[in-house]
């Protein structure tokens, strides 16, 4: 039962890390991007839009059998760059810049959650 409950914390864990690490990533492109309203509050805000987007079209288009999966996180990723556009009020093209680093800081956040991962099943 304990390894579920820490697998939940690293689970929050990592999705806070890749939120944080997302909003550091998109607040420099904004930055990059001479996004008028940039700042890293609405970086974070577009962080937590673009993480919860994607999972819940991931998680509807699932139930759609065989190319649901890969159809959902193509939507997604279209529509990343809409809540994008909308937390920092820009264009679509800026909002496709920032969205490229965000794509950037996503990997980076995966690759370091799994390796603190790996290292905790192997203490155990």
């Amino acid at each position: 039962m304990d390894i579920f409950v820490g697998l939940g914390v690293g689970a929050v864990f990592a999705f806070i890390f890749a939120v944080i690490l997302g909003g550091f990533f998109m607040w420099i492109a904004a930055k990059i991007a001479r996004v008028k309203r940039s700042s890293f509050g609405r970086a974070i805000l577009a962080a937590i839009g673009t993480s919860l987007v994607l999972f819940i079209i991931t998680f509807i288009m699932s139930f759609i059998p065989v190319l649901g999966n890969a159809v959902g996180f193509i939507v997604g990723l279209i529509l990343q760059i809409f809540v994008i556009k909308g937390a920092f009020e820009t264009s679509t093209g800026k909002a496709v810049l920032v969205w490229v680093f965000n794509i950037f800081a996503s990997i980076i956040a995966v690759l370091l959650a799994s390796a603190i991962g790996f290292g905790t099943l192997a203490a155990l």
